[in-house]
């Protein structure tokens, strides 16, 4: 299964100048753990509840700060072609829980660590049924 085809969303972005308020709000309104920060086409960074919680509330940041004050800059990306194993290395490897998907150099959406454990066992459920049927009703008249 290939990266793209976990992706359940477009992305949601903002400038780096939003406020970590208005990043708040838009998490909230959207249902989203985390904004991709671009300028133009350039990704910038990505924000997420944890960074605003972390890097904002427990530091007394002012909710009129911008999130470029409070997002992870440059974050690691991968490509929406690669395989979801591929994903699941590069998140373990950075000990990250999402992963900005680009597709021929355009953001196309964000992949999670719960997008990614859903595909997995989705491919697991796939490789395993027949086999479990056939352990667990084997055709007994043949």
């Amino acid at each position: 299964m290939l990266v793209r085809e976990c992706l359940r969303s477009e992305p949601v972005t903002v400038p780096p100048e939003c406020s970590v308020r208005e990043a708040a709000d838009i998490m909230e309104a959207r249902g989203v753990g985390a904004l991709l920060v671009v300028s133009g086409d350039e990704l910038l960074g990505i924000v997420t509840d944890r960074d605003i919680v972390i890097r904002a509330v427990a530091r007394d940041l002012p909710s009129t700060s911008p999130v470029r004050d409070v997002m992870t800059a440059h974050p690691k990306t991968i490509q929406g072609s690669v395989d979801i194993l591929e994903a699941l290395w590069a998140l373990q490897g950075d000990r990250a829980r999402r992963l900005p998907v680009l597709e021929d150099g355009d953001l196309a959406g964000i992949l999670t660590v719960d997008d990614l454990l859903v595909a997995l066992v989705l491919e697991f459920n796939a490789a395993v049924a027949p086999i479990a049927k056939e352990v667990i009703a084997p055709d007994i008249g043949s």
